[in-house]
């Protein structure tokens, strides 16, 4: 192998091995060993994806990671919890760690410096639980036991005072898990896979008293016409943003919502079916004068909506503050077709219109349906009623 591509592989921070890849060290363990021996001091980040995982590591024992920090090790069987103990043996500096497909949870603590955990396992117990959150000192968490396997005491999760960000499926989040999640001192964000209905969990939030803490509300492909809409989402009444995604709700639960959050800036209406037309949108940036940030990007605007929109500017926009004017998205809509076109017609010193797509940071991928939550700490909470 040239002298060259041995210097550039000591410089490499990442390295995916995919199925194909490690079915070529399975032929040829010389090849994996040479990369080995020039990447093992740079790596940081590392990828294991695919099969002869029992096989080939092993057999990099005799190597040290002292940069590693980022694991994702994605399998096809289910290992077992020697596979987890060779991990944290080759890999002790671990801040970052995705494991799928796993039988347990155990010796996971042993990662004693370890931030991030993303685990998919076959069984998640009470004592397991227990370790893991009391040993750990994680700021991000995600778990998704098999929807088969029986799963210990969530509800320990009081005992991880460090973490921040919780992702979960919505069947494992009982009133006493998300209960002592809400007394974490540093607990600021959860988002959890939508199977039930959601109100249950506003209803929750109620009886514990935490609606106040609410800063942010998104809702995916889980939103469904309910005459009360705009109620259980007005009681969060420091919401400043909410977040509809692929989903419907009534016009007047719009205007509901809009009327009765009196913090809210950035409202995003995204592929809502049955888009409201132009005048009932604007009466709803009328009825929320804190509202900086519109996006109705991805959405089917009627043939009428821009010169329907041109007869209700001035009327919504003027008693609006010069300082703090509304930003419209209109990525992927009718309005997008003709920028300069619609620039021209929707001329007004409080009024910005951008074309451009929005970036929504969430704790899961778009193309599942959830539900994420950002709440005030319980350090910002004053848990002072807002007037």
């Amino acid at each position: 192998m040239s002298a060259i591509v041995q210097n550039n592989w000591r410089c490499i921070k990442k390295a995916d091995m995919d199925d194909n890849i490690l079915k070529e060290f399975n032929k040829e363990p010389s090849k994996m060993h040479n990369f080995l021996k020039s990447t093992c001091k740079s790596l940081k980040r590392l990828l294991l994806c695919g099969p002869f995982l029992e096989v080939l590591l092993p057999t990099w024992k005799s190597y040290d990671f002292p940069m590693l920090r980022s694991l994702d090790f994605s399998t096809w069987l289910a290992y077992d919890d020697n596979m987890t103990l060779l991990l944290t043996e080759l890999f002790p500096n671990l801040t970052k760690l995705k494991l799928q497909n796993f039988n347990h949870g155990h010796h996971i603590w042993n990662f004693s410096q370890l931030q991030d955990l993303y685990l998919s396992s076959s069984s998640l117990d009470t004592p397991t639980l227990d370790r893991v959150f009391s040993s750990l000192p994680l700021r991000k968490l995600a778990l998704f036991p098999f929807p088969t396997s029986e799963v210990g005491d969530l509800s320990l999760v009081w005992k991880c005072f460090t973490l921040e960000e919780l992702l979960i499926d919505d069947f494992n989040l009982w009133f006493d898990v998300l209960s002592n999640l809400l007394e974490l001192p540093r607990f600021r964000r959860l988002s959890f896979h939508a199977v039930r209905d959601y109100d249950d969990y506003m209803s929750n939030l109620q009886e514990l008293h935490h609606e106040l803490r609410v800063s942010s509300l998104i809702f995916n492909m889980c939103l469904y016409e309910y005459n009360d809409m705009g109620s259980k989402i007005g009681c969060f009444s420091n919401l400043w943003r909410l977040v509809l995604s692929y989903g419907e709700i009534e016009r007047k639960q719009l205007y509901l919502i809009c009327s009765r959050l009196k913090h809210l800036e950035e409202l995003h209406l995204i592929q809502i079916f049955g888009f409201p037309c132009a005048s009932d949108m604007w009466n709803m940036v009328g009825a929320c004068r804190t509202l900086k940030v519109l996006n109705i990007s991805n959405n089917k605007l009627d043939e009428f909506f821009l010169d329907e929109s041109i007869t209700c500017l001035n009327r919504v926009l003027r008693r609006r503050d010069a300082d703090s004017p509304v930003t419209l998205h209109v990525h992927k809509t009718r309005l997008a077709c003709n920028p300069q076109e619609t620039i021209d017609a929707l001329i007004h010193p409080y009024l910005k219109i951008s074309f451009d797509p929005v970036h929504i940071d969430t704790l899961t991928d778009w193309d599942t349906r959830f539900i994420e939550t950002e709440f005030r700490t319980l350090r910002e909470d004053s848990r002072k009623p807002t007037i």
